[in-house]
């Protein structure tokens, strides 16, 4: 599609914001509706991009989607918005450069970590993508995402228009996305989409950013692509600044090539004599050969496994499932989560890479809980999960809350099978368990089962799925019953390991109607990995099962220098039961915040109420366990997943207090009023400081986005509150701090002010006369109890500085 594509490097155009802040235009409603009232300035800024050399250059479309555009009350203009910025860029194009359609995040967090469905996120994107493909644009570009399964939903969309697309997510200074993705589990998942390409845009400079196409080529043979920010913006008289200059900026071109990138632009901050610079740095480079690690690619959201040959033996952990779990089944049946979290929590403790996840029991909605379940123990764990279900409506659900690439387990040869699932894997990016059995049943010999598994590469080759996604379990039978059958297994494990085939099993299967089950597991095991097994359904609870596995993966010459053995047995030379102390409710309730279990908070907190004052269970129970998870946060143990989970669960829990103590005064730790600034539509980061604040006892008035400074103004004067807390994502909203912050003066107002947002600085803060930067949630509320202190303590000689 694209000429000299993997010949030569491709450039991409620079800032369609920076050079609109340029205009000095004045912006008072979205950015996309100058495609409707200053089309002449849009069709120049593209055109200076051209004219610098750009290949491809991007459309003004990046918010044009009905739910983004919903906020300046333009929800039904989105498909014209989107028509008309490719129109333009088409014109300014002319037939020297390719036009991609700029498809930005929806500004929503999907659920279950937000509100917003998968569907509704996909028919959003369908729109906009098919508005900018109606208006001429040659690709679409889905750009600084964080959320896999809204770039997911994204990518879905352009493909179902027929859209060739590139996939960009944008990471932290810290290496991971807002909701803890890793560049290296954000490449496994992208890659399963059948991208053009994939790679980072936004947040950083180029300097973070060599860090993160490293990491992604680590993982991923696909063509690369990055469009870094001119460095961290700095507020300097009143105007945000961009540190790197044009020649700084393209110095780091070679070292992007060199660590694997096709393609390069810029993001924030980057004009067009950027880009021509750029364009003259790479102009006798050429992209170099990548190869990535073989093997099945699998990944949660911040791990990847790969299973196959040449990689440690990979452990899937089975318990996640009703057969024979009496309290599992009841709380499937009550829509709950706490003994799926507890189990997945052990079993990743105990060396599980994978989670299988199966709730097939009778009475239940398993379309409902198979993703509730698979969202609990991805939030828990971040591993990646098995999604396990005969119910192709049940797996389609779990497939769209499931981070990064997930294994479906499982499809057999039988038509009216196979033609469901395999669809689904390709559609969703998952890997796929193959049984080798079809109408005619399971085949004894192991030569047939192989050439089942044959047929299925076939199948999934003509399918347009990628083959070598496929993982074959082999089939383990009950030697009770046939004393040949663990023999069989094995030889079929053997002669696919030699047709190249990636193999699992569920290994139990073999001992069933036997005493002594494990120890039979453990022989078989061994013997399995010895014959070329890559993967196993075991319960990684078990010692002896976990045992063997060390020791055969040392004597198959799996196992390095046997580093892993002799890590796991170098202590005392077998493994110390723990003996696990019986829990008091106090401590039971803390752990179920910080496990994020909504349903036990709420249990135990009604229980406790019968013995203890609510105002003990605030301030020794909930407080700390909020302030643990928020150390958690900020030392990179938690992400987003778990620190929305967790203040979900301390907020049942003060619902349930609020309850039982309604008509009680009650008393709060202070007030703060919070609102993104005028000419801001983003309030996910305001939201979650807002959530974390309130349920560590503070009282949140809420002002929403978009935010005038007269409105924050008069709801300062009418409530008194102890602090104002403002948020800002863009840089060119950032400036209106600084005059919300001088209103409030203006007002004679008195109060301590806070800022964030993902383009503030501490510097910045000072410079705008604000009290304190939060850099994040957590860092908000320790910002606040320390102000209280000191207001309550020893009052401060200013009340706002």
């Amino acid at each position: 599609m694209l000429e000299g594509w993997g010949k030569r490097i491709i450039v991409i155009d620079g800032g369609m914001g920076t050079m609109i802040q340029a205009r000095e235009i004045k912006l008072e409603g979205a950015p996309e509706e100058l495609n409707e009232t200053y089309p002449e300035v849009i069709y120049e800024i593209h055109r200076a991009y051209v004219e610098a050399g750009a290949d491809i250059i991007e459309t003004n479309s990046f918010g044009a989607s009905r739910i983004k555009l919903a906020n300046y009350g333009l929800e039904d203009k989105a498909f014209e918005l989107a028509r008309k910025a490719a129109e333009i860029a088409k014109k300014a194009a002319d037939g020297r450069a390719l036009v991609a359609g700029s498809v930005g995040p929806l500004g929503r967090l999907l659920k279950p970590v937000g509100d917003l469905s998968f569907d509704k996120a996909y028919e959003a994107f369908r729109e906009q993508i098919a508005g900018l493909k109606a208006g001429g644009a040659d690709l679409i570009f889905v750009e600084t995402m964080s959320d896999i399964r809204e770039a997911k939903a994204a990518v879905m969309a352009a493909k179902d228009e027929g859209m060739p697309v590139v996939a960009l997510l944008t990471f932290q200074e810290d290496g991971r996305t807002l909701l803890g993705v890793t560049p290296e589990a954000a490449a496994v998942a992208m890659e399963a989409m059948d991208v053009l390409a994939i790679g980072s845009n936004c947040s950083t400079g180029p300097d973070k950013m060599l860090d993160v196409a490293r990491r992604m080529a680590s993982v991923s043979s696909v063509p690369l692509l990055f469009m870094p920010n001119a460095g961290i913006p700095k507020m300097v008289e009143g105007k945000t600044v961009f540190p790197l200059g044009p020649e700084e900026f393209s110095r780091y071109a070679k070292e992007f090539v060199e660590a694997g990138a096709w393609a390069l632009g810029g993001c924030c901050g980057t004009t067009p004599e950027h880009i021509r610079l750029l364009k003259e740095a790479v102009d006798e480079l050429s992209p170099i050969a990548r190869s990535s690690p073989k093997g099945v690619k699998v990944a949660g959201r911040n791990k990847v496994v790969f299973i196959g040959k040449g990689h440690y033996p990979v452990v899937v952990g089975e318990r996640i499932n009703p057969t024979g779990k009496k309290e599992f089944q009841e709380e499937l049946k009550l829509k709950r989560a706490t003994w799926a979290i507890r189990a997945a929590r052990s079993q990743a403790e105990k060396g599980a890479d994978i989670l299988d996840v199966n709730v097939g029991m009778g009475g239940i909605d398993e379309k409902e809980l198979l993703p509730f379940i698979c969202a609990a123990v991805q939030t828990a764990t971040g591993l990646p999960v098995m999604i396990d279900s005969s119910n192709p409506e049940a797996i389609e659900e779990a497939l769209k809350v499931a981070d990064g690439k997930p294994v479906i387990n499982s499809t057999s040869l039988e038509k009216k099978k196979i033609e469901k699932i395999l669809p689904l894997a390709k559609r969703y990016g998952a890997a796929l368990l193959v049984l080798p059995m079809d109408e005619k049943g399971i085949p004894k010999e192991p030569e047939e089962r192989v050439k089942l598994g044959e047929r299925a590469r076939k199948l999934a080759e003509e399918a347009g799925y990628n083959p070598e996604d496929i993982i074959l379990d082999c089939i383990t039978m009950a030697v009770s019953a046939d004393e040949r059958a663990a023999l069989n297994t094995l030889e079929a494990l053997r002669l696919a390991s030699q047709k190249g085939f990636t193999t699992i099993l569920g290994v139990s299967n073999v001992s069933f109607g036997l005493p002594s089950r494990p120890l039979i597991n453990a022989a078989f095991f061994s013997a399995a990995i010895c014959s070329g097994l890559d993967a196993a359904i075991i319960n990684p609870e078990n010692e002896e099962v976990m045992n063997a596995l060390f020791a055969a993966s040392v004597l198959a010459g799996r196992d390095f220098k046997a580093q892993r053995y002799i890590e796991r047995f170098k202590s005392t030379g077998q493994i110390q039961q723990r003996k696990k102390e019986a829990l008091s409710e106090e401590e039971e309730l803390k752990n179920s915040i910080i496990e994020g279990d909504e349903e036990k908070a709420r249990d135990l907190t009604e229980r406790l109420l019968k013995k203890l004052p609510s105002l003990t269970i605030i301030n020794e129970i909930l407080v700390p366990a909020m302030q643990e998870v928020g150390d958690r946060y900020e030392k990179g143990i938690f992400f987003l997943p778990q620190l929305m989970a967790a203040a979900k669960a301390v907020k049942a829990s003060f619902n349930v207090i609020k309850e039982a103590t309604k008509g009680k005064p009650q008393k709060t730790k202070g007030t703060i009023i919070l609102a993104t600034v005028e000419g801001d539509i983003h309030d996910i980061g305001k939201n979650i400081v807002g959530m974390l604040l309130e349920n560590n006892g503070y009282k949140v008035i809420d002002l929403g986005k978009n935010v005038p400074k007269e409105r924050i103004v008069e709801e300062a004067k009418r409530v008194k509150p102890d602090a104002v807390g403002l948020s800002a994502l863009m840089t060119t909203t950032m400036m209106e701090m600084k005059n919300v912050i001088d209103e409030l003066k203006k007002h004679g107002i008195k109060v301590f002010t806070m800022v964030g947002g993902a383009v503030v600085t501490e510097e910045f803060a000072k410079s705008i006369g604000a009290d304190a930067y939060a850099e994040n949630a957590v860092e908000a509320v320790k910002i606040m109890d320390r102000w209280m202190e000191e207001k309550h303590g020893k009052k401060p000689s200013d009340s706002s500085s």
